[in-house]
């Protein structure tokens, strides 16, 4: 991985039919002395997206979508036939919604509902939430048995790195496993169009097709980063905006600090909250990498061990946050006094494969 980038952008992925209203795509680069953020204007179409990041020379691209699934679910298409790595799964949920998007993302939807039935409450555990009466023409009443998507599921829907984002942000987190039955269709969906699943879906795909045509292009941390590095980010764990009658000072303060914010990225970001989003998840990354703010790890601070662990491997992780092997003691060894007055104490079994260090709430 280069040790200065030059370029940083931010992308507010949206999963809606295109043309899309509130896409952003924000930019900044560093000349070395100053990071100038210029731009920060809406995509239309994630064709587009596309389009911009092969253009790019250098870069550290955040989306603000997952890259990946619960690896209990990716274990089950394995099961189905879709098996090998995270490149072979995006590939073919690429060809699954290239010919139609809506086909493919009910195909996938399918999935999900298989998987969703595959670990189910029994008939005891269900049995406190009483079935409907049904009367025959006889006048006998009996208990209309239940259909599967009436029992509560027990499949794990959410990602390691989902459990932990919503813990260090204190705020909630919507499952890429996240479906609902609609009685009027008969099948599961989607609870709509932003959904993060489908936003899962549509994002994988486009990321499928980016590496095919640019090999050059790393999604991290499916791969190493290179010289254009694309990652999952939540913009939660960045600093927030400070409040509007405070932001003329913030940008003022910022411009000490060898920041200069173009006015018309300042107004655009003012009259919208999802531009006000990416630029400050921009701002979050670009202090990250320069080590202005500690809490949130940077590209570079990922060591070998982290791009092993299978749970990484399968199902991603997110920008920002700390990975430690939980089964490697990185610490130096405790003082000789120490070790003779301090009682021994057993260590408890590592049921986690990864744990958090620290990021910024």
């Amino acid at each position: 991985m280069p040790k200065q980038n030059k370029r940083f952008v931010v992308i507010t992925f949206r999963a809606s039919r295109e043309p899309v209203e509130d896409m952003f795509w924000a930019e900044a680069e560093y000349d070395g002395a100053w990071t100038n953020v210029t731009r920060l204007e809406r995509v239309k179409t994630r064709r587009e997206i596309l389009e911009r990041i092969g253009e790019l020379d250098t870069a550290i691209i955040g989306i603000d979508a997952p890259f990946g699934f619960a690896k209990p679910f990716v274990d089950l298409i394995a099961k189905e036939g879709i098996t090998g790595d995270w490149k072979q799964v995006a590939h073919k949920i690429r060809e699954d919604l290239k010919k139609n998007t809506e086909d493919g993302i009910k195909l996938w939807v399918e999935k999900m509902g298989r998987y969703r039935e595959s670990d189910l409450e029994t008939e005891e555990e269900a049995s406190w939430r009483n079935t409907r009466p049904v009367q025959n023409r006889s006048g006998r009443r009996f208990q209309e048995p239940r259909a599967p998507h009436e029992f509560l599921s027990k499949a794990e829907r959410f990602r390691r790195i989902d459990q932990i984002v919503k813990r260090i942000s204190n705020t909630g987190i919507e499952s890429t496993l996240g479906i609902r039955y609609n009685k009027l269709t008969s099948r599961y969906d989607f609870l709509d169009s932003e959904a993060q699943g489908r936003r899962a879906l549509l994002c994988i795909s486009l990321l499928s097709q980016l590496v095919e045509q640019h090999p050059e292009v790393s999604v991290w941390p499916f791969m190493q980063p290179a010289k254009v590095t694309v990652a999952e980010i939540a913009p939660a764990l960045f600093p927030k905006a400070p409040r509007p009658q405070e932001m003329a000072k913030f940008f003022e303060k910022e411009e000490d600090n060898a920041l200069f914010i173009d006015k018309a990225v300042r107004e655009t970001a003012s009259s919208n909250k999802t531009a006000m989003t990416a630029l400050f998840s921009l701002l979050g990354i670009i202090s990250a990498e320069r080590r202005e703010n500690k809490m949130i790890r940077p590209l570079r601070d990922y060591r070998e061990n982290f791009y092993e662990n299978e749970l990484v491997k399968s199902e991603g992780w997110t920008y920002g946050i700390g990975y430690k092997d939980p089964l490697k003691n990185d610490a130096p060894p405790p003082r000789e006094k120490r070790e003779k007055t301090a009682p021994a104490v057993e260590q408890a079994p590592v049921v986690e494969e990864v744990a958090v260090e620290s990021v910024a709430s």
